[in-house]
């Protein structure tokens, strides 16, 4: 049992690090299905980054994993990416094929951005910290997570990222944590089963939610 004294420890430091809430659920609850990297492996542009796969561990071998944890953080972050429909139904096309409109490839270039910029500058700095506390609380295999492709080699205005992939080791190792689908984290079905609400795709001038998970023992 995690002590409240801990739990509101971690909650403080979630919210101070850019977080809207921070919820402690068994691990038993964390829903992993093989199938879930297929939409990493094929339509995905992170496909081949650091903490993508091949380069974690295999869905197979991070449920035999799970199943030694009792507990996992769920924090939610906060967002001002605001997803107008085309952007929503078109994102992942119009990193090969930009728009033609130059408004709509303005607000998608912005979209991109705001991504990089919140995992960058709040989402995997923050998620580290609550890791960071956890293990000076005494959760010795405490390990966090980020929402998809890492941006720690992001360029200066946000605008890519250079992930070095097979081309070398990653430039930051001690910052490298796995992306949840890529170990086949079903966030979808995980929340919908806790009861919560899961914005799904398309968007329509809407915020997605973003999440992290940090195992705790």
């Amino acid at each position: 049992m995690i002590p409240q004294s801990d739990l509101k420890l971690l909650e403080k430091k979630a919210i101070d690090a850019g977080a809207k809430s921070l919820r402690l659920v068994p691990a038993s609850s964390i829903i992993v299905e093989n199938r879930t990297i297929l939409k990493c492996i094929f339509g995905c542009n992170g496909y081949g980054n650091r903490i993508c796969p091949p380069y974690i561990p295999t869905v197979d071998e991070f449920r035999r994993m799970l199943s030694e944890y009792e507990h996992v953080l769920l924090v939610e972050w906060n967002s001002k990416n605001l997803f107008s429909r085309e952007i929503s139904e078109n994102f992942i096309k119009y990193r090969d094929v930009p728009p033609k409109d130059p408004e709509a490839r303005e607000r998608y270039d912005e979209t991109l951005k705001t991504i990089i910029r919140e995992r960058y500058e709040m989402i995997q700095p923050g998620v580290l910290e609550i890791e960071k506390l956890a293990w000076t609380l005494g959760y010795n295999m405490a390990l966090a997570t980020y929402p998809g492709m890492c941006t720690w080699c992001s360029n200066d205005d946000h605008t890519s990222v250079d992930c070095t992939g097979e081309d070398g080791p990653c430039r930051y190792p001690t910052l490298r944590r796995p992306c949840l689908m890529g170990l086949g984290v079903r966030m979808d079905k995980t929340l919908m089963g806790l009861g919560m609400e899961y914005k799904s795709f398309p968007m329509d001038d809407m915020i997605p939610s973003q999440y992290t998970l940090v195992l705790l023992d």
